[in-house]
């Protein structure tokens, strides 16, 4: 597993709230995860659970919380912060 540090300065430069940017980029992350998802047919008529036995892995993908955080610090997200204060 490879560390990086990631330099506060660089989150900075995207948002001024840390807390926010974390929220975007864990709404991402969560985003990507859900693409991730094999659907399973729910009506599909399955009598024993041994087709399931065996977990489905994938080896030397990158985790989505690294891939939203590179995308963040690269500009690449798009959001839009919500005016709680304005009364309309």
């Amino acid at each position: 597993m490879n560390v990086k540090t990631v330099h506060m300065k660089d989150l900075f430069k995207r948002n001024d709230d840390l807390y926010c940017s974390a929220m975007i980029i864990a709404k991402r992350a969560k985003q990507i995860i859900d693409d991730r998802v094999i659907p399973i047919d729910e009506n599909e008529d399955v009598e024993d659970s041994s087709e399931f036995d065996q977990p489905i892995v994938i080896f030397n993908e990158e985790k989505p919380e690294a891939i939203a955080l590179q995308e963040f610090i690269e500009g690449k997200l798009d959001w839009r912060e919500i005016d709680v204060d304005s009364t309309s």
